[in-house]
């Protein structure tokens, strides 16, 4: 008699490894202290981000292939393992170079390694419930940084000296440690489901396998694939177009220091909600009327941060990081729906490339073109409204894509 399969043991075990690895975005909360700690050194954290960004959307594609190949245990093991170390060797790093190489590099790889095997392998386990699961796992990520801001603020506070500056040893000792032993444990309890619990769901054939099962060859070869990719780019072009701004920004539209700073830790809650709440409505109203949404919320943040001052602005922001948070989850559903799950993890790998196009070529177009700039002290700021006419025009664009997404899978569900 086979034993019956818990879901939720590999379920969680997915979550604990997102909430790891998802704390390489914590990034924010560390610079400020790190180029006061190194500033003997010319220290400059500005391109560690862009680095980092690359490194993660890179490793989502590496893992994927690994995923497919040797399954979601492996694939995570070695990407905790690579972003653990990742963290505890930038021990030693005290230049800018040194710094892209560990944390940026190693860490973000690893980061993003992990990432898409996590989201594949609760995929399989709630193959009914694709949206809830991508959901779950995305949330977890964006929780990371959330759940793990204090923490590491009570270590920076805990080895401060008397200067202000940081020892950073014991600071990432600590982390690297903590997450090492924590991923590393949860990584034996990943597995994918067997046969027999597939068919206890009672779900039809072609909900969990079958004729729809593309192999990354062939899902680049059509048509719909780049639309989903064009979507990702251009869905993520306000928010990418927020984030340098937002806490400089809400000073000069009448936010106190301490409320843009608070703006900013906001956004990491409603990313988080987004990410699960919306994926999870997309299994009941469906994946492109939740996107309308998405799409219809940006649009509307977007045209308010051209003007709006006050806590509309806070109101404003967290509601862009809300819809921002949403389509991270639903195309990985979707990536699934449309070219199936046995390859979902390389499929869905090159299409999350362009979250890492995206992050660079929006503030380059803001920044070169139209001149974005904030000048807290002077209470000034330039380049505002036509970078955010930018930002409401791209959150259209991936209205047309999930309208050509839509009809190209009526055709080929009708050959069928």
């Amino acid at each position: 008699m086979t034993k019956k399969q818990n879901p939720w043991i590999s379920i969680i075990a997915c979550l604990v490894v997102q909430l790891c690895v998802g704390i390489l975005y914590l990034w924010s909360v560390l610079r400020g202290n790190l180029e006061a700690a190194y500033a003997a050194n010319r220290f400059d954290g500005s391109m560690v981000s862009s680095f980092m960004i690359f490194a993660f959307v890179f490793g989502n594609l590496v893992g994927g292939v690994i995923n497919d190949k040797k399954g979601p245990r492996v694939t995570c093991f070695v990407g905790v393992i690579l972003f653990a170390a990742g963290v505890l060797l930038t021990i030693f790093s005290k230049t800018t170079a040194m710094f892209i190489v560990t944390y940026a590099v190693m860490a973000g790889l690893g980061s993003g390694i992990a990432y898409g095997a996590c989201i594949s392998c609760i995929q399989k386990w709630l193959p009914h419930k694709r949206g809830l699961a991508s959901g779950l796992a995305c949330s977890a990520f964006g929780l990371s940084t959330v759940v793990f801001t204090p923490v590491s603020n009570a270590l920076m506070n805990a080895n401060m000296g008397a200067d202000g500056i940081v020892n950073f040893v014991p600071v990432f000792l600590t982390l690297g440690l903590v997450f090492a032993i924590a991923g590393l444990i949860a990584c034996f309890f990943i597995r994918l489901p067997g046969e027999e619990y597939i068919k206890s769901l009672n779900l039809p054939k072609a909900a969990v396998s079958g004729a729809t099962n593309f192999t990354l060859g062939q899902a680049i070869k059509t048509p719909a694939f780049w639309a989903l990719f064009f979507s990702i780019f251009f869905i993520n072009g306000t928010w990418n177009l927020c984030v340098p701004l937002i806490k400089g920004l809400g000073q000069v539209r009448g936010l106190t220091l301490t409320a843009a700073i608070a703006c900013v830790s906001f956004t990491g809650i409603t990313n988080a909600a987004g990410r699960l709440i919306m994926a999870t409505l997309s299994d009941k109203i469906g994946r492109f009327n939740t996107m309308y949404v998405l799409c219809g919320i940006t649009l509307v943040g977007a045209i308010l941060m051209t003007f709006i001052g006050g806590y509309g602005y806070f109101v404003t922001i967290a509601l862009i990081a809300f819809a921002y948070g949403g389509p991270s989850a639903l195309n990985a559903a979707l990536c699934t729906d449309m070219f199936g799950p046995k390859n979902s993890g390389s499929n869905y790998g090159v299409a999350m490339l362009a979250l890492g196009f995206s992050s660079i070529f929006f503030n380059w177009v803001s920044k070169t073109f139209l001149h974005a700039v904030v000048d807290v002290n002077a209470g000034t700021a330039a380049g505002i409204a036509p970078t955010f006419i930018m930002g409401a025009i791209t959150a259209v664009i991936p209205v047309l894509c999930m309208l050509y997404i839509s009809n190209y899978l009526k055709k080929r569900n009708a050959a069928k």
